[in-house]
This record gives C-alpha cells, sequence and structure tokens, in this order.
C-alpha cells in the first residue's frame, strides 16, 4: 500500500463512501430475510443497511422476539469512531436500549465472531483454524480504495492474497470480499454495492476467477446515486455454493463461463459476439508492451521545445551525501526497514560512509540550447494525437540519464526502480494511459519512456511490419470496443491491457497487405504536416479491412508448447 495512500485525509484512507439511505432501503427490501438468519454489515458506517434490516423484522417479530435477534443474530464492525458514535445515537433513539455486543467498533480485517475460538496465537492460525461458515447474510459497502493499517498488511496478504492459485489483489474491497465469502454459509447470500472496476480490470482476474468457481453471482445495478464519488457502482449478489456454475448474470443479461474464459482477464462483460475474436493469438504474441519511467520531480528535468529550442533554467551537479538511518527508514516503503538493512546501513552511518547524490541551482538567466543536443532525449509525453506526433519534450539526460537515476535513487523506495528501461531509444508504439479509446501512434527510436504513455515493442523475431499491421488494428472501433468493453472499461489502457488484444488472426494476408501500406502511407502524410482523426475516411478504411472475416484464421498460436491451427468458437 503506497505511501500517498496512507498519507490521505481520513476519509479517503477509510475508502468511506457511506450508503444513502434510500438507496439501502431499496436493497434491503428486495431481500427475503429468515427471522432464523444470521446477518453481518462488516463495515456499517452511520446503519444505512442495518436499520432497513431492523424495520423489516420488527414489523412481523414480537418486540421480546426482535430485540433476542438483534441481541443473537445481528453482527457488524466500523472502524470509523465518529460514525460509530452516531451509529449508537441513532440506535438508542429508537428505544432498542444498549447497542448489542455483537456492533463492535472495530477493524473487519482482524475482527472473528464470538463463535470463533479467539486463543488461537497469530491470525492466520485463528483464521484458518476456527469454524468460519457462519452468517446467512453479509450485506454493506465494503470500503472502496482504502488504506489498510500498514502493520497488517503482510498478514492479511497471507490469508486473503491467494485463492485457488490465483492473486487476489491488495485492495480493501476485495479483501472485504474475500473474507465475507469464508464467512458465509453454504447457501449463504453476500449483498454489496461495489465498485464497478471488479467487472473488467486484470488485477481483479484472480478474484473474478474465485467467485465465479464458487458462487452464483448476480450484477445488477444500483438504485440512487452517490454524491460523493464519481466512480461507477454495482450491487453484486454473491450466492455461495460448492458446485460450479456455468454461467453468471450481468445486469440481466447471462454471460457464460466458458465465453468468459476465452478472455485473459476473465472478463465479466465479455458477450458472444466478442468472445469470437478471442482466438488464443494476443497482440501479447508479438509485442511485449510496458509502462514508462517515473521521473519524481517533472519540472526539474523536463524541457518542453518551442521552435526548435528549449531553456534550460538549472545548473546540475554531483555531490556526495551522508547515509544515516533515519533518512533510509524515512524512504523505506511503509517506513520498515528489515534487521539486516537496519544493521547494514548503522554500519555505514558509523563508518561515515556516503552516496552519490546530485545538486542544482536556478540560473539567473536560463540557457537557450537547440535541440537535438547530446545531454537531452526526446521524451514520450502522452499525447491525443494519432499515427504519430513529432516531439514536443526533451528530458535532461547528461551521463546517459545518470542524473535522473541518481535524483531517483536517492528519493522514496517507489521511485528506485526504471519502469521500461531496457526499452529506451526503441521503435515502438505508444498511447495514452488515460483515455476513453487508444490513441495509438508510431513511435520512432530515440525516446525515453514516460509512465503517462505506455508503449509496446516488437519482440525478437517478429517482422517489421508487423509494427504498422497492429497500429492500423489498435485504431479502429472493432478493437477499441473490444478493448473498453472487455479488457478493461475504465478510463485507464494499462500496457497489459493492450497485449491481451486479439491478435487479428482473421484478417486476409491480401487485406493485411493493405492495412500495411496504408499506415505507411498515413504515416508519411502526418510527418508532412497532414492531421487524422477517427472520423477521417483513412480510418474508415482501416475499419473495413480488419473486419471480421469468416474462415480466414489461417496463423497458428505461438509461444505454445503444442502449436495448433486456430479455430472459431
Amino acid at each position: 500500500m503506497s505511501i500517498a495512500r496512507l498519507s490521505r485525509d481520513r476519509k479517503r484512507q477509510l475508502g468511506q463512501y457511506l450508503t444513502p439511505e434510500s438507496t439501502a432501503v431499496a436493497i434491503v427490501k428486495k431481500l427475503k430475510l429468515s427471522p432464523n438468519a444470521r446477518v453481518l454489515e462488516p463495515s456499517f458506517g452511520k446503519g444505512a443497511f442495518i436499520f432497513p434490516i431492523l424495520d423489516s423484522f420488527a414489523s412481523v417479530l414480537p418486540r421480546n422476539e426482535f430485540l433476542e435477534w438483534c441481541a443473537t443474530h445481528l453482527y457488524g464492525c466500523e472502524i470509523d469512531k465518529k460514525a460509530y458514535s452516531e451509529f449508537t445515537e441513532a440506535w438508542r433513539s429508537r428505544s432498542l436500549g444498549d447497542v448489542p455486543s455483537g456492533l463492535e467498533l472495530c477493524d473487519f480485517f482482524t475482527w472473528l465472531p464470538p463463535a470463533f475460538d479467539r486463543t488461537i496465537a497469530t491470525d492466520r492460525q485463528r483464521y484458518f483454524l476456527s469454524s468460519r461458515e457462519y452468517f446467512d447474510l453479509i450485506i454493506g459497502n465494503p470500503p472502496f480504495g482504502g488504506s489498510i493499517e500498514p502493520t497488517i498488511q503482510d498478514e492479511l496478504d497471507a490469508i486473503f492474497g491467494m485463492r485457488d492459485g490465483k492473486k487476489i489483489k491488495k485492495e480493501t474491497y476485495a479483501f472485504f470480499i474475500v473474507k465475507s465469502i469464508d464467512l458465509l454459509k453454504p447457501g449463504g447470500q453476500l449483498v454489496f454495492i461495489c465498485s464497478d472496476t471488479l467487472l473488467t480490470i486484470a488485477t481483479m482476474t484472480g478474484l473474478r476467477s474465485w467467485l465465479q468457481n464458487n458462487c452464483d453471482v448476480h450484477i445488477s445495478e444500483v438504485p440512487g446515486t452517490f454524491s460523493d464519488t464519481n466512480q461507477n457502482m454495482l450491487i453484486l449478489t454473491l450466492t455461495k455454493q460448492h458446485v460450479r456454475p456455468t454461467h453468471i448474470t450481468v445486469f440481466e443479461k447471462t454471460v457464460s463461463l466458458e465465453h468468459i474464459e476465452t478472455t485473459p482477464n476473465l472478463s465479466w462483460r465479455i458477450d458472444a459476439d466478442l468472445a469470437k475474436y478471442f482466438t488464443e493469438m494476443t497482440i501479447g504474441d508479438k509485442m511485449v508492451a510496458t509502462s514508462g519511467m517515473t521521473i519524481g520531480n517533472n519540472k526539474l528535468f523536463l524541457r518542453q521545445i518551442v521552435d526548435g529550442r528549449i531553456e534550460e533554467p538549472y545548473e546540475f551537479a554531483y555531490t556526495e551525501e551522508k547515509i544515516t538511518l533515519e533518512r533510509e527508514i524515512e524512504r523505506a516503503r511503509l517506513g520498515k526497514l528489515s534487521q539486516r538493512r537496519i544493521s547494514q546501513v548503522k554500519d555505514l552511518e558509523e563508518r561515515g560512509a556516503t552516496e552519490k547524490g546530485i545538486v542544482w541551482k536556478q540560473l539567473e538567466t536560463p540557457k537557450c540550447i537547440t535541440i537535438p543536443h547530446k545531454e537531452y532525449c526526446y521524451y514520450n509525453k502522452v499525447t491525443s494525437q494519432i499515427i504519430y506526433a513529432e516531439p514536443e519534450w526533451v528530458i535532461f539526460w547528461r551521463d546517459d540519464g545518470d542524473y535522473v537515476y541518481t535524483f531517483k535513487k536517492t528519493g522514496n523506495w517507489y521511485l528506485h526502480g526504471v519502469g521500461g528501461m531496457k526499452y529506451f531509444g526503441r521503435e515502438g508504439l505508444s498511447w495514452a494511459l488515460i483515455a476513453h479509446r487508444l490513441y495509438a501512434r508510431y513511435l520512432p527510436s530515440g525516446f525515453i519512456l514516460d509512465s503517462g504513455a505506455p508503449c509496446a515493442f516488437l519482440r525478437n523475431g517478429v517482422d517489421h511490419d508487423e509494427l504498422f499491421f497492429i497500429l492500423g488494428w489498435a485504431l479502429t472501433d472493432t478493437c477499441n470496443r473490444i478493448l473498453k468493453n472487455v479488457l478493461n472499461h475504465t478510463r485507464n489502457i494499462q500496457s497489459k491491457d493492450f497485449e491481451r488484444l486479439p491478435y487479428p488472426v482473421w484478417v486476409s494476408p491480401e487485406c493485411k497487405h493493405k492495412a500495411v501500406m496504408a499506415i505507411k502511407d498515413m504515416l508519411a502524410k502526418v510527418r508532412a504536416g497532414q492531421n487524422f482523426s477517427f472520423k477521417s475516411k483513412e480510418i474508415g478504411a482501416l475499419n473495413r479491412l480488419y473486419e471480421w472475416q469468416e474462415g480466414q484464421i489461417t496463423e497458428v498460436a505461438v509461444n505454445r508448447k503444442t502449436p495448433r491451427q486456430l479455430t472459431f468458437f
């Protein structure tokens, strides 16, 4: 969990987006609640779900039975003291007496219900050696994008981070779902309001896999709206089963597991029409995609090109900085170091050891420098242009980038890595990371890569014309429909999303040749000053060249133990 996430305001750290009362009431009204049901709300806030549930029972049970049900069958957790205090006030205002002991001020991740053995030594042992299948209904609005307490992150990852051999992302709502399913009885039901990122993003592939293999999955619209977030939400209803289902339901549409499993991310937004494009060969068989580098201080190193020149406002130099334990802890992940590393740093500090750093001073008058220049490299900043874009930025790259690398190395832990470093300077393709579709363009050789503009490069031995064929495919409406409906429907377009795109093996050799020549022609025209948009007739012609052609699949899958002829579904 990043330091930035841990330093956010309290509400965002908790991932807290409180459920509107009308929304909770509408959801509860659709439930079939039994007076014998054990109910859990693992993040109950001010009681948005609990009070409608109470109302549903109060109307059918005598008061003494109703109060006994509250004391013996109702459980919940709330980590926020302020929300819990408001909840207890609302509870007492209903003349219900004291809040039942099962509704606790606590962290759901470290909580176990009263029936569990709480005497076992460690959280991990306590969790797995206790009887877990306990609840008939678990309902709520789990925290989205919240911060997990640093001291328990690794322990929670060990408990919830792997299911059926697949990784579960260390995300608050994902771990809430996993723990909740563990706590459900067979046939029990979970009803959660969740982010719709659950449907497609690759980091949730492991969670989708586990859920669709162990639960009846039903996705539906959330009644009403949330005023404090723009995130799209959905209702996730899971019924725990021990028989693997054949399909799930997504917004009243039946989606077969067979179609879901054709997609590399196990997408819950696939349909029969788009499933045919997933033929076992992907762009990743031809290209490797990567994100670029996070500099940590763009203003310090990046310069915009204006009329072939840049202004350099700084003078840079190397320096030697003393190594101290305090500084090492400040820049370490979660502020923690291993005992071995602590001993090493203490020894270096006692010996007065130093490490190379950089310093800079602002010039009274910036230097005017003509580009290209030996101390600057073109930098692949994001753009909405397609086909090709002339370089608009350079990065200070004296000593083959050593000043930038040194700056990153002496910063916080998350700056130390250099994304895409081995691809710096290579010819490839690029696009905007945050966009509603692929703004794909040709990337000439010589660029340093930025994290905001992912790139893809041909694998060794792949024909050079594939670069232009894949660029053409990336510009088509069909490719973008697959990307944004199936692979990642959010505004992000990660490097691995690009690799997961189907490779267009259905395009005939004749159409493939035409597509390559068309892209080369457009590339030459853009370099000569012409611009293209997705409404240009040339892009319309590309769409036709890449249309699905029945019976044209002839390429053999690569990188497989037993290559075989590709077939339709």
